[in-house]
């Protein structure tokens, strides 16, 4: 028998699967279960209904992402802390993509207020590592407005990557590039 949170895992893992590719219209708890090798009972023994479900999907998401991002981000050195929060970003969504795809819209606007506040609270962290930048080596803008430059711009490369849109030459190298450049220009 696999244990409680293994259990867990592998629904929302199936969850998330299932989002990313069928999306809300295709979502069904009974479609989980199956995708899971479990139960409706079990999915409904961890989650409260369909909206406890996608929303636990989003914030294990965030979980992750904001797991990998503070791995980074405590150096005595902020600039290698943001340039490491940002590829942290793009690693995340790799390793798991339908989380990511849930998480930042692929036609899902569906979760809860409260849910939402996760999401904030990477973005409010990733604004800290730009303050601490900020102290260290003055940007030419307010670290709100370089973090959010360096967010948008990482994750539509990440989108695009994701979505095998855009080219398909050293996607790394290139998200290195546009990292580097945008670093370079809010110090210039």
């Amino acid at each position: 028998m696999s244990a409680p949170g293994d259990v867990r895992t592998a629904t929302l893992d199936a969850a998330a699967h299932l989002l990313a590719t069928e999306g809300p219209r295709g979502f069904t708890v009974r479609g989980v279960a199956a995708a899971a090798g479990g139960s409706t009972i079990a999915v409904y023994h961890y989650f409260s209904d369909k909206q406890g479900l996608i929303d636990a999907v989003y914030v294990e998401g965030h979980r992750r992402l904001r797991s990998a991002q503070e791995a980074q981000r405590f150096s005595d050195d902020p600039e290698r802390d943001v340039r490491a929060a940002c590829l942290a970003y793009r690693e995340i969504a790799l390793a798991y993509p339908d989380y990511f795809l849930v998480m930042f819209g692929h036609g899902l606007d569906r979760f809860t207020t409260d849910v939402r506040a996760t999401g904030r609270d990477n973005y409010g962290g990733f604004i800290e590592v730009m303050r601490r930048w900020n102290a260290r080596a003055p940007l030419r803008v307010d670290p709100e407005s370089a973090a959010y430059t360096l967010w948008s711009a990482g994750h539509g490369m990440v989108m695009l990557e994701l979505t095998d849109n855009g080219p398909h030459e050293d996607r790394s190298a290139q998200y290195d590039t546009l990292i580097d450049t945008l670093m370079r220009g809010l110090t210039a």
